[in-house]
């Protein structure tokens, strides 16, 4: 009798505790989508060479535990991100987008944050999403380790966070003369190694009405040691103002961003020999569209501020340049397209010694565009765009024209979640990648895919 007391006490134990694991919600949503590519010249030479032919897809699962009421575990992960047939075990990434390693092309866990609505608004705390604010302009969207609040009070949203970027890892690799971080990533824009220590914080407000919202955000950035080759340590601290909009006017909507950066690009400890390096970036888009019934044609214009190599003691670049993120900005289909970036390689051309990364930066883009939906299923969208260097990476530089390009894209929806789409574009080459030397030879490039995507 005393061990069937035991055995029930312990079965009562154990239903007790599973009870509330029982009566979780779990909701689960994600993306699916394969991809064929097609470029015939990634490497911008004076050939027809048709080079790259693949296949490439991912699968995005976002598993949400409701625990209790106002009460949630948020979740993702990705599976299967890579080009078909490539070996993910061992082999080398074939991308200089880091996200295309071996980890990344089986399985990773991207976000797990948890979010409870307290005091009135929201707190998550974890790892979240983190890179897009406003219009998309300059967006990306990564995975950020955060506490962020968030207090909606009628048409008003107010929200604070603190993002801790970066902690003392491994050393990645720092380029560039001192003071100006070059190419790569934003981790190696902004030269951090084991030494470096980066923290953000934010605050933001937006206002929403029935046609449109207005909003801004002030965002601080404070990288306390930052150690350049050679062991001379520095300290950066700049702020980063964003104010938006987006609204309609009867057939027309418009929006817009302004993005400017000023403060510390880099101060050296006293006695340094190095001089101290002053950071001050304004980036501005915006963007025109007029609707006329199933067709719409449109405008938008954006510049990104480039630096220029001959003020040594400023920076006029924007660090922004996503290592591990999905670039929601994507003007152009060839020339800055986030997915062939990760797959083949990002578009530097030959003969130009600083290239284009899969986020837009040192661009000034001009485009016209036009959409018209002949079926509810069916979209078809072109665009023709006018794309400048803002600022040459040396006064020796043949031409600031990155060229022209013109691209179509149409999808259709063979089911609410199932949709194929077929794009094509075409790149004339400027004689921007022609770099220093006017004697050497650049060709077009075109670049034709289509995408089978399910979403659930």
């Amino acid at each position: 009798m005393k061990r069937f007391l035991i055995a029930l006490l312990a079965v009562g134990l154990i239903a007790a505790f599973s009870m509330p694991a029982i009566a979780a919600d779990i909701k689960v949503s994600g993306e699916y989508f394969a991809a064929g590519y097609w470029e015939s010249n990634r490497a911008f030479t004076n050939s027809d060479e048709k080079g790259a032919k693949y296949y490439a897809g991912r699968l995005q699962v976002n598993p949400v535990i409701q625990v209790a009421e106002g009460l949630k575990l948020v979740t993702r992960f990705e599976a299967m991100e890579r080009v078909w047939g490539q070996d993910p075990i061992g082999s080398s990434p074939t991308a200089t987008n880091a996200r295309n390693t071996a980890e990344e092309q089986n399985i990773s866990w991207r976000r797990a944050y948890l979010s409870a609505k307290i005091l009135g608004g929201t707190l998550d705390v974890g790892y979240m999403a983190g890179g897009r604010f406003g219009t998309d302009f300059m967006d990306y969207e990564n995975e950020v380790p955060r506490v962020k609040y968030t207090y909606v009070a009628g048409p008003f949203i107010f929200l604070a966070l603190n993002e801790k970027a970066f902690s003392s890892s491994a050393a990645l690799n720092p380029t560039g003369p001192s003071g100006k971080g070059v190419g790569g990533g934003e981790k190696s824009i902004l030269n951090l190694t084991s030494d470096s220590d980066y923290d953000k914080y934010a605050i933001a407000a937006i206002y929403k009405w029935s046609s449109g919202e207005v909003g801004g955000l002030v965002q601080r950035y404070v990288i306390n040691t930052a150690e350049y080759p050679g062991g001379t340590d520095v300290k950066r601290y700049f702020n980063l103002w964003v104010p938006y909009f987006k609204a309609n006017f009867g057939p027309v909507y418009a929006e817009g961003e302004i993005l400017y950066i000023q403060g510390t690009w880099a101060q050296y400890p006293t006695g340094s020999a190095s001089t101290d390096v002053d950071i001050k970036n304004l980036d501005w888009y915006l963007k025109v569209k007029y609707a006329m019934g199933p067709a719409n044609i449109g405008a938008s214009v954006a510049v990104i501020q480039g630096d220029d190599p001959a003020t040594a003691d400023k920076y006029e670049g924007a660090p922004f340049n996503p290592e591990n993120g999905y670039v929601q900005y994507q003007p152009t289909l060839v020339l800055w397209n986030d997915w062939t970036s990760r797959w083949t390689g990002q578009s530097f051309g030959t003969y130009a010694s600083t290239g284009l990364s899969a986020l837009p930066t040192n661009a000034n883009i001009y485009q016209v565009f036009a959409g018209y939906k002949p079926l509810p299923k069916l979209s078809i969208d072109a665009s023709y765009s006018w794309l400048k260097c803002n600022e040459k990476p040396a006064a020796t530089y043949v031409s600031d024209d990155y060229g022209k390009e013109f691209d179509i894209k149409a999808a259709y929806k063979i089911y609410d979640n199932l949709e194929y789409m077929v794009a094509f574009g075409y790149l004339w080459t400027g004689d921007y990648f022609k770099g220093t030397s006017d004697s050497n030879t650049v060709g077009n490039d075109w670049l034709l895919m289509h995408k089978l995507t399910l979403t659930f």
